[in-house]
């Protein structure tokens, strides 16, 4: 239907032509051209636009037919290569929003292990202070027996001493003779 319509005004041309020469030849005399030269001139490019557009016709056709359909084609890819970077975008935007609720996830995570791991370091500290002050007061209890004991025997020492010093200095010679003879009634009588 286009190339119809081309031909249709082709065909006038020359009718327009003819009338246009005429007007221009008619014109004035001082114009190296005549209506007749002009005209022939005019039929000549009419004539080998009209042979040009009859030869270039079909590859011309094909040519822009083949560019239309590469462009629809090219469009079409586009309009995919959108769609899936738009899909592309979509899933970016909820693994995105994904990794916020999964980091909010870790961080309660940590926070739960730390404080786990914190209760846990204070039961052990509290579980080796007991430790520390139960050994403590086993060692001082020890410590306290044994100053004990050494002071008892000290003391008894002391005892024996200030006794036979006070024995020394209190006993008489009378006193002495009268413990040699009960001893050796006690001794006498055994026998």
């Amino acid at each position: 239907m286009k190339w119809r319509k081309i031909a249709q005004v082709l065909a006038m041309l020359p009718a327009l032509l003819a009338v246009s020469v005429t007007a221009f030849a008619a014109g004035g005399e001082d114009s190296p051209w005549t209506g007749s030269m002009l005209m022939w001139r005019v039929i000549n490019t009419v004539a080998l636009l009209a042979i040009l557009i009859y030869v270039m016709k079909k590859p011309l056709a094909s040519f822009f037919g083949e560019r239309t359909a590469q462009i629809g084609k090219d469009l079409e890819d586009a309009r995919e290569q959108r769609a899936k970077a738009e899909a592309l975008l979509q899933e970016y935007k909820q693994r995105l929003a994904g990794m916020e609720k999964e980091l909010d996830k870790m961080r309660a995570d940590l926070q739960q292990s730390a404080k786990a791991e914190t209760e846990k370091v204070v039961a052990t500290a509290e579980k080796m202070a007991a430790s520390m002050v139960e050994s403590a007061k086993m060692t001082a209890e020890q410590e306290v027996r044994k100053a004990k004991a050494a002071l008892k025997t000290e003391a008894v020492e002391l005892a024996v001493e200030m006794a036979e010093a006070l024995v020394r200095e209190k006993i008489t010679q009378d006193d002495r003779k009268r413990i040699a003879e009960d001893y050796l009634v006690k001794v006498g009588g055994m026998k």
